[in-house]
């Protein structure tokens, strides 16, 4: 068969005369040649024809002689699509790939093809996203590098990152207020619920955006900046939220990672009864190591201030310490699992907690186009003290999920439309705090 593809080859090659979208006429003899080899023949001979300059006569050749079979249609969008980049349509290109992976996600070589066009385009969020999906597909650690290498080349092309997004955002509990209106105490004492403590429901919308700049230190070292900030905002201003963070990370370059040490910092402001404001900053470590080509973990530590300019019994401390690992079981399919522990101090010590934590994710893309990523998370917290008025020890069991469905192959100014649902239900022994939330959002995304 190979012998058969390499003479094919060499009689169409040899000569083809190649003028942009100059027509092409086959000889009797190509033709002939071409009409004895079978469909995966000729479609090697395709790709190696579109792939090397040749992709006028590809073109001519697809469409006298139409693949059939029952990969006829995505092979027949992937050389499409390599005739178009021939020609320097990366656009239509990259429209001609993301509909064959639509079909079917599963297409390695069309997902490399994809990322690279995609780079080509300036759309390096977009490529660095199926670049990421491809270190699964690498056979060894040589070739994830590989793939490592063209990713770490987007970055230091564009040193600077920005990011923006809007999005619907309705929200059946926005205050996570409670769902009773009266509750007891242990001793029989009834107490009632103040109506800016009960579940309320709106619709607004969120905006934020993001920034970002590496620059690369000598072999060894890199400097990453980051910030955003975010604003959600509802029909009732009584409950718009704002809030902003920052990072700065001096990182260490490792084989297929990085071990980090930095600080960050946020800021939020929240438009309720007690116009809670607050600020926190501390000092961070991290460490991202890809242990295979397909396994992945992330581990960080952050030590907080925090401080309230308003209350000060809102002031305290807390460590954040979180773990992930993500297995890709290949460049479409990737389950994740988190676990956390937090230990928050405030002034009141009712309101200090330890907290332990542990999570799930699926990301998986689908045919017709459709990505699901789905999240779960289970969170328990044991406050110090007893809690006023209700004489016991707060304990919350938190358990939330988000479904995100992503329509990949569409494609809004460079974004992908999203919706994702999220539900909370915080189990607490403490009535105002027993609550449960469900919100929507729809999004633009750039991961698709």
């Amino acid at each position: 068969m190979r012998t058969v593809i390499c003479a094919l080859s060499c009689i169409l090659i040899s000569s083809a005369v190649v003028v942009a979208k100059a027509v092409v006429t086959p000889t009797p003899q190509q033709i002939a040649e071409y009409e004895a080899a079978d469909e995966a023949s000729r479609v090697k001979l395709l790709i190696m024809l579109a792939q090397t300059g040749q992709h006028e006569l590809a073109a001519v050749l697809l469409k006298s002689y139409p693949l059939t079979g029952n990969f006829a249609k995505n092979r027949t969008l992937f050389i499409e699509g390599l005739v178009l980049y021939g020609r320097g349509d990366l656009t239509g290109a990259t429209k001609k790939y993301r509909e064959a992976l639509a079909n079917d996600p599963s297409l390695t070589l069309v997902r490399a093809e994809l990322a690279k066009t995609l780079s080509e385009l300036g759309e390096n969020e977009s490529a660095k996203h199926h670049l990421e999906l491809l270190m699964a597909e690498a056979p060894n650690q040589a070739e994830a590098q590989g793939i490592r290498s063209f990713i770490d080349t987007i970055d230091a092309r564009r040193p600077y990152t920005f990011n923006a997004f809007i999005s619907v955002a309705p929200s059946t509990n926005v205050n996570n207020g409670s769902t009773l209106d009266t509750v007891y105490t242990p001793n029989g004492d009834q107490i009632a619920i103040d109506q800016d403590s009960q579940k309320k429901s709106g619709i607004g919308f969120s905006t934020g955006g993001s920034a970002g700049y590496a620059k690369r230190l000598g072999n060894d070292f890199s400097l990453v900046f980051g910030g955003n900030a975010i604003g959600t905002i509802y029909t009732d201003s009584t409950f718009n939220t704002y809030g902003s963070s920052e990072t700065a990370e001096l990182r260490y370059l490792l084989q297929g990672g990085h071990l980090g040490l930095g600080a960050v910092a946020s800021q939020s402001i929240e438009s309720d009864i007690s116009g809670f404001t607050y600020y926190s900053y501390g000092p961070r470590v991290s460490l991202q190591k890809d242990l295979t080509p397909k396994d992945r973990i992330n581990l960080s530590a952050v030590y907080e201030w925090r401080n309230d300019p308003k209350n000060s019994f809102n002031d305290g401390t807390a460590l954040l310490v979180d773990g992930s690992w993500n297995h890709a079981l290949s460049s479409s399919y990737v389950v994740s699992f988190s676990g956390g522990y937090d230990r928050v101090n405030y002034g009141l010590d009712y309101n200090s907690y330890n907290s332990y934590s542990a999570g799930f994710g699926v990301y998986k893309e689908l045919t017709h186009g459709i990505t699901a990523d789905v999240r779960g998370k289970i969170a328990r917290a044991d406050f110090d003290e007893v809690f006023p008025f209700y004489g016991v020890v707060r304990k919350d069991m938190r358990y939330s999920g988000s479904i995100a469905l992503t329509k990949r192959d569409f494609n809004i100014w460079g974004y992908a439309p999203a919706v994702e649902y999220d539900y909370v239900f915080n189990d607490s022994n403490i009535a105002s705090y027993h609550y449960n939330s469900q919100t929507v959002n729809f999004r633009l995304s750039k991961d698709f």
